[in-house]
């Protein structure tokens, strides 16, 4: 059951209440909490949940009024929002450290990104929850918060205080939607979150003690010095690196890869076993950005090509042309650009219709590119132009001769699959040479 739902079940009253409240005699008091959260709803629900549970809660709509109510009054443990206005959840932890205020901190968030969970775990947060989370599992993480704070009191004299377990931060990097991984000294893999078998395609337990240089293309393994290079503690680096898959065989993502190395001695955010193995050096994180990158790439693909016909439109043409330019004239090398048009291209969408009329643009510039060279450039200027730059000619004749293969290309009917319609066009060329 989210939290919602348990609101919209058990609470007839969006007004919320954020007063000081007692709970009444026939509750078992289990301690007492501050709550900071600007959505007055989840707000509201929250504090009606573990008040029905025992506890004695107050809450904060906003960063400034839950400093102010730490100054004021004594709590067994803070839930937090990660952002709010005044004082983020973040700045709130570190005005705990600066003002020696000793207070527990869950934090809840609707936002995973791994840089700012781990920033909360470094400022002292004992638990991270998702919104929305569940109420089963909010109510055992602040219980079991306030029971390990009482246990840490009486246990004081051993001088054990440390909150952060094995379990409970397997648990947050788990849900984490990116791979999280670390390394040793050798540079071989300690620990990885579930997500490597989605990601990869392999089991967690054979990449274990596997060196990380296994998973990198090989055209990519220059990139590592970089990426596990000596920085200063507490610095990441970030490598854009192909990692190679293995689900139905070998493939390559495209990934983030953020790195960072080395981990400080007492950081103990990552306790693995008892006895720990070696220390870890290196902490990570992996984003699969593949369907990133090829967006991008068929964003650039449109922004430079016309739609209708796949071929570089008049602005890409231009920029082959310019760099063409430079270069011809830097080598003393000559070129040609061959404008091509459709005659009287109107009267076959005013016969036939615009949808043989794109066809017959298509079937042109398939028939214009197969007389071309791999360097030369191909372009549709604009409705029925077409323009051809022809780099790196030895002779003025040259593109004479590249004009009659062209011309001669387009003198055959051109035929419509499923019809018997054969759409003959005439074609003008002019040349200019540099």
């Amino acid at each position: 059951m989210s939290i919602l739902q348990y609101y919209s079940e058990n609470s007839a009253s969006d007004d919320v209440d954020i007063t000081p409240h007692v709970t009444g005699e026939t509750s078992e008091y289990l301690g007492r909490l501050l709550i900071g959260d600007d959505e007055p709803r989840l707000l509201n629900s929250l504090c009606s949940i573990l008040r029905d549970k025992g506890f004695e809660v107050d809450g904060a709509e906003d960063g400034d009024a839950v400093c102010q109510r730490l100054r004021e009054n004594a709590y067994d443990l803070v839930l937090l929002d990660i952002r709010m206005p005044g004082k983020s959840g973040l700045e709130i932890m570190a005005w705990l450290k600066e003002t020696g205020v000793d207070a527990p901190v869950i934090i809840i968030s609707g936002h995973s990104d791994y840089r700012i969970v781990r920033q909360a775990f470094k400022l002292g947060a004992c638990d991270y929850l998702r919104k929305p989370y569940d109420v089963d599992e909010l109510i055992r993480a602040v219980g079991g918060t306030v029971l390990e704070r009482r246990q840490a009191r009486s246990q004081a004299a051993t001088g054990w205080s440390n909150p952060l377990t094995a379990d409970f931060f397997k648990h947050t990097l788990d849900h984490l939607p990116d791979l999280v991984f670390s390394l040793d000294e050798r540079k071989c893999i300690n620990y990885l979150n579930h997500h490597s078998e989605s990601l990869l395609g392999l089991p967690t337990g054979e990449l274990i003690g596997q060196p990380f240089s296994r998973l990198v293309h090989e055209g990519d393994i220059a990139k590592l010095p970089l990426l596990f290079g000596k920085n200063e503690v507490g610095e990441s680096v970030t490598q854009e690196i192909k990692l190679k898959t293995y689900h139905g065989g070998i493939g390559y993502l495209d990934c983030d890869i953020t790195v960072a190395s080395p981990l400080e001695a007492n950081d103990t955010a990552l306790t693995y076993a008892k006895p720990p193995p070696a220390k870890p050096l290196f902490l990570g994180i992996v984003r699969d950005i593949t369907e990133h990158k090829r967006t991008l790439a068929l964003m650039e693909f449109h922004a430079s090509h016309d739609t209708l016909t796949g071929l570089p439109n008049r602005s890409l043409f231009m920029d082959r042309l310019t760099l063409a330019v430079s270069q011809a004239s830097r080598n003393g090398q000559k070129l040609a650009v061959l404008f091509i048009d459709l005659n009287d291209f109107k009267a076959v969408n005013d016969t036939y219709g615009h949808g043989v009329g794109d066809q017959l643009l298509q079937k042109v510039a398939a028939g214009l590119t197969h007389c071309l060279r791999e360097g030369d450039t191909l372009a549709r200027y604009g409705g029925d132009e077409f323009t051809v730059l022809l780099p790196s000619l030895d002779e003025k004749k040259d593109a004479a001769t590249v004009a009659r293969k062209l011309l001669n290309s387009l003198e055959t009917p051109f035929q419509f699959e499923g019809t018997d319609l054969r759409v003959s066009i005439g074609t003008s060329i002019g040349i200019a040479m540099y």
